[in-house]
Order: C-alpha cells, then structure tokens, then sequence
C-alpha cells in the first residue's frame, strides 16, 4: 500500500512538472514555487507615517506628561517642512487613523468642503487634518480614506475592571519580576519629553526609527503577553486583540489598493502600530514597503 502511495505521488508530481511553462524550469530544476509567481502587475509601493496624537486621546497606558502645539505659529512652520519631505513621497492614496466604516464618507465630506475652504481646520489638532487634509490637498486627491476599524469587543476572559489589581494578580501568579523586567514607562517618557524640544521632522525621524519601533513592539511581547499566562491569559488575549486590530488595518489597505495600477500609499497611524503593519506589508506579495525616514532625513 504504502508503495502505491509512493507511486501515486511521485505521477502526480510529473504530471504536474509537465504541465510547467518554460519559464518555471531553470537548469532542468523544476521551481513551481517560486515568489515571481505570487506577484501580480505592480507591486504598490506602501509606507506608514508613525506618529505621535496631536491631540491625544489618553488612551495608551502611558499618559503624555509634555506639552505640543501643533497649531502654533513655529509647529505650523516646522508642520510644512513635514509635508514639503512627504510630498516627496508621492502618495496617490492617504490613509488616516479613522474607523472606516462609521467615518469614511462624514471625513470625505468634511474634506470636500475643506477643498473649497468651507471646513476650517485652522483649530483643529488632530493629524488626520493637519497632515492628511494638507498633504491630500498639496497632492490634488479628490478623496481621503479612513482605513481604522471600529472598537474592537473584548472576547478574553471576563474580568471585573472595579476590582481588578493588576500588580496583585501578577505577583499571585509569580509573574510580577518578569512583567517589569524592562522599563517601558521610562522609554516613553523619555520619548515624551523629546517631542517637546526637537523640530517636528527630527522628532518623527526620531519615532519612525526600526530599532526604536521594534522596542516599542517588543513591549506586547514582554509585558503583556505574560500576564495570566496559565490561568486567565487576559494578557495574551490583550495582545491578539491588538494584532486583530492591526489586521483589519492592512485588511483595509488591502481593499483600497487598486492592484492594477502602480499605486503609493501613505498611511498615518500611530506610531504603536508601524510594526506589526511594516511586516504585513512587507510579507505580503503585493506591496513593497518604503521606511519613511528615506524622506524625513532629507534636507
């Protein structure tokens, strides 16, 4: 039986070597695997902005201690430096941190009056305006894409938040030592504090550093991955739903993009978010992803 088996496949096999196109055989070595056959007509050419919220919504466990006003006189100088560098990016499409099926079409109406100076942003902080409205108008879109998706439900463990002590359920479980091995309060801090005294573009370069954003990732994968491991694994739980999230977000650039075109896509998002969408992008066939800070350090 087992022969037959054997048989079975290794004709399956040829027969499907035969059926191969010249071009799949190099040196009389059969490749049906190869990557060029997974790429479609164009690759689009994809980059993310990460950011820190202008107006920031208090969300993150660190809460920002240091003050910025993009709406000053000096931050709006330093805010056109910014979009002079993206404009060298080229997008054809601007993606904002916005849910997409609640907001998309209240934000592109709000844009369409922006075009014909209807919709004053002048003291409105948020970037999705002060960079994506400016830099979409600077480039001639006709629309803006809100690519966020809506709150995520929890679906962990049932924990009553009223009387949830993190710190006593880590040290019951003896994992209190390992959660805080690493001081990710004091790294953000420290990056905190820094958006208060560099130019806009040096801070973002600054954020938008790979080895500074794989610490920032790293921080899921050694702080909150470990709590309740074992028991309630409202930790692990915490960082999937973070990972569902981030892929709704590429699920959405995905449905954007129009394939058939030589498309380039500017998404600006937080700046938690540009590692777990880098790597999407960059392990998928169909983008190549450019490191912002090719046009950030530029003069």
């Amino acid at each position: 039986m087992k022969k037959l088996l054997v048989l079975t496949s290794t004709l399956l096999l040829i027969g499907c070597a035969n059926e191969l196109k010249p071009e799949h055989t190099k040196n009389n070595m059969v490749d049906p695997f190869s990557p060029e056959e997974f790429i479609g007509e164009h690759r689009t050419k994809v980059s993310v902005l990460g950011m820190f919220h202008f107006s920031n919504p208090g969300l993150d466990d660190y809460k920002h201690k240091f003050p910025f006003d993009i709406l000053s006189q000096e931050r709006q100088k330093q805010l056109a430096q910014l979009l002079d560098a993206l404009e060298e990016f080229r997008p054809t499409k601007i993606l904002v941190e916005n849910p997409r099926i609640t907001n998309d079409s209240v934000l592109n109406k709000a844009y369409q009056e922006f075009l014909k100076a209807d919709f004053d942003i002048s003291e409105r902080t948020s970037e999705t305006y002060q960079i994506g409205f400016k830099l979409a108008k600077r480039l001639g879109h006709s629309k803006i894409y809100a690519s966020d998706t809506e709150r995520l439900k929890w679906f962990g463990a049932d924990i009553d938040d009223s009387t949830y002590d993190e710190e006593a359920y880590l040290r019951s479980l003896d994992q209190y030592k390992k959660f805080k091995r690493y001081d990710y309060q004091s790294k953000s801090r420290f990056e905190d504090s820094l958006k208060s005294v560099l130019p806009l573009k040096n801070y973002l370069r600054f954020l938008n550093t790979p080895s500074n954003r794989l610490k920032n990732h790293q921080g899921y994968l050694t702080e909150w991955a470990v709590i309740g491991a074992g028991d309630l694994y409202n930790g692990a739980d915490a960082t999937a739903r973070w990972y569902q999230r981030n892929l709704r977000i590429f699920a959405n650039a995905y449905d954007i993009t129009d394939l058939s075109k030589e498309e380039r896509m500017l998404l600006i998002y937080g700046s938690g978010h540009v590692w777990t969408l880098r790597q999407l992008f960059k392990d998928s066939p169909d983008f190549e992803y450019i490191e912002i800070n090719k046009y950030l350090n530029e003069n």
